[in-house]
C-alpha cells in the first residue's frame, strides 16, 4: 500500500537571499574543517601502517594453543588459529525472554522488527520571476519492516499515517560466557569482533511458544519461519506488527594476533603508540591477518579523502551560492544567467576541492613523513630530469644526420660564344 500528496509553496528573493547568506556560514565551516579531517586521516593511516609493520616483527606465533600457557610471553604480541568454543563450565548464547537456547553458539542475535509507515519526499524547483522560486515537494507514504521505530509525528501528514510509540521488544545480541581457544579465553573486545551471523534453523523445539519466558509475548507470539509473529495475519501484516527472528555464530576456526594477557588478551600496544588487536573467521596465518588489516587501513584511509573531498566541495557550493541568488534577480535573463553561474561554479569548484584535497594530503604527507617524501620527489624530479635530457639527446641525433643543404646557382652556356652565364 502507498499514498502521496504534493505541496506547493513559494519563495521570495529576499528569502533565498538569507538562506544562501546563513548557508555561507555553514559552507565555511565545512570548507576548512575538511583540511584538518584530511590531515588528521594520513596521520591516522600511517600511524596504523607502522603499528602492523612493528606487529609484523615483533609478533610470536602459538603453534598449539591448547598447550599450557606460558608465562613468559606475558605481554607479548602472539599469534593463533584454533577452534573457538564454549567453555567447558561456561554457557551458551541464549535469549531468556524468548526462551531460543541454540548448543554450542558462540553468538545469538536477536532481530526484531515492526510493520510502520514510512515517508519519502521529493522536491522540484522551479524559478520564477523576480529571482524566487516554486518548490513542488510530492510526500509519499509506504508501510516497510523497521528494526527501528519511525517517529510519525514528524511527518507532514502525521494524522493520517500513525506508528505505535514504542516497540515492545527489540533487537538484542547475547553472546557466551566464556568463549575458550584452547587453554585460553576470549576477552570482550575479541567477542565484540565476531560478527559473521547467520540464519538459526528451527528444528522444531529450538523454537517455541513454550519456551517464551515473558507473560505478554506467550500470549501474543506465533511460530513463524524460524521466528515469531506478532499479529492477526502474517500474510496481510498491519501497522504495529512485529515479527523476530534469530541469526548466530556457530563454533568454529578463528584466527587472532593479539597481546597475551595471562590466559586471556588485550589490545597490544606499540612503541609508537598504536594498538593491535586482530581477529578473523576461519584459518589465517599471521602474514595474511596483517594484510588483511593493511587492506581494510587503505579502505577507511580512501573513504574519509572521500568525504574530505565532498565537504569541501558542497563548502564551496554554499559560499558561492549567494552568487547566484543575486543574479537570478536580473529582469527577464536573471534566471538563465543564474543557472549558467551555478553550472560554471559547480564544475569550478569540483576542480578546486579536488586540487586543494590532493595538495592537502601531499602537505600531510609532508608532515608526518618527510623523508619519504623528499626521496619520493627525488625520484620523480630524477626521472623528469632524464626524461627530458632523453628527447633533446634524440633532438640532437637527429640534427646531426640532416644531409647540409648546398645554396646552387645555376649556369648557363652560350652555344655561341662559348662563355658562362650566371
Amino acid at each position: 500500500m502507498s499514498n502521496s500528496h504534493t505541496v506547493v509553496t513559494y519563495t521570495s528573493w529576499g528569502e533565498r537571499m538569507q538562506s544562501a547568506c546563513c548557508g555561507v556560514c555553514l559552507g565555511i565551516l565545512l570548507f576548512f574543517g575538511s583540511f584538518p579531517l584530511l590531515v588528521w586521516n594520513e596521520g591516522r593511516c600511517i600511524a596504523r601502517y607502522q603499528a602492523l609493520k612493528e606487529g609484523r616483527k615483533a609478533v610470536v606465533v602459538i603453534a598449539d594453543p591448547t598447550a599450557h600457557v606460558d608465562s613468559s610471553r606475558e605481554g607479548a604480541l602472539v599469534y593463533m588459529s584454533g577452534k573457538a568454543e564454549v567453555a567447558a563450565d561456561g554457557a551458551t548464547a541464549s535469549d531468556p525472554t524468548f526462551g531460543v537456547v541454540p548448543s554450542n553458539a558462540l553468538k545469538l542475535t536477536r532481530v526484531a522488527e515492526m510493520f510502520q509507515w514510512e515517508e519519502e519526499k521529493s522536491t522540484h524547483t522551479t524559478k520564477t520571476e523576480g529571482g524566487g522560486t516554486r518548490i513542488e515537494t510530492t510526500y509519499s507514504y509506504h508501510q516497510t519492516w523497521s528494526e527501528g521505530l519511525i517517529n510519525s509525528g514528524s511527518f507532514d501528514d502525521s494524522s493520517s499515517y500513525q506508528n505505535p510509540s514504542s516497540m515492545p521488544y527489540s533487537s538484542q545480541e547475547f553472546a557466551a560466557n566464556p568463549i575458550a581457544l584452547g587453554s585460553y579465553t576470549l576477552s570482550n573486545d575479541l567477542v565484540n569482533k565476531i560478527n559473521w551471523y547467520s540464519d538459526l534453523n528451527n528444528d522444531g523445539s529450538l523454537i517455541s511458544v513454550d519456551n517464551i519466558s515473558d507473560e505478554y509475548a506467550r500470549q501474543n507470539m506465533v511460530i513463524y519461519g524460524n521466528g515469531f509473529y506478532m499479529g492477526d495475519n502474517p500474510g496481510y501484516p498491519d501497522i504495529g506488527d512485529m515479527k523476530i527472528k534469530f541469526q548466530y555464530v556457530p563454533e568454529g576456526t578463528v584466527s587472532l594476533i593479539a597481546a597475551q594477557t595471562g590466559s586471556t588478551f588485550s589490545s597490544y600496544a606499540t612503541k609508537r603508540g598504536g594498538s593491535l588487536l586482530l581477529l578473523r573467521s576461519g584459518y589465517h596465518s599471521a602474514d595474511n591477518l596483517f594484510t588483511l588489516a593493511e587492506r581494510d587501513n587503505a579502505v577507511v584511509t580512501w573513504l574519509v579523502r572521500l568525504v574530505g573531498f565532498i565537504m569541501m566541495y558542497i563548502g564551496l557550493n554554499m559560499v558561492s551560492q549567494p552568487l547566484e541568488v543575486v543574479l537570478d534577480r536580473i529582469p527577464f535573463v536573471g534566471r538563465f544567467v543564474g543557472d549558467l553561474m551555478g553550472g560554471a561554479t559547480t564544475i569550478v569548484n569540483c576542480i578546486v576541492a579536488a586540487a586543494l584535497s590532493i595538495s592537502t594530503i601531499a602537505l600531510a604527507w609532508f608532515v608526518y613523513r618527510p623523508l619519504l617524501t623528499f626521496s619520493l620527489l627525488g625520484i620523480v624530479g630524477g626521472l623528469v630530469y632524464l626524461m627530458k635530457r632523453k628527447v633533446e639527446s634524440k633532438r640532437y641525433g637527429e640534427a646531426d644526420h640532416e644531409v647540409p643543404l648546398v645554396d646552387t646557382t645555376p649556369i648557363y652556356k652560350d652555344g655561341h660564344s662559348g662563355v658562362d652565364f650566371v
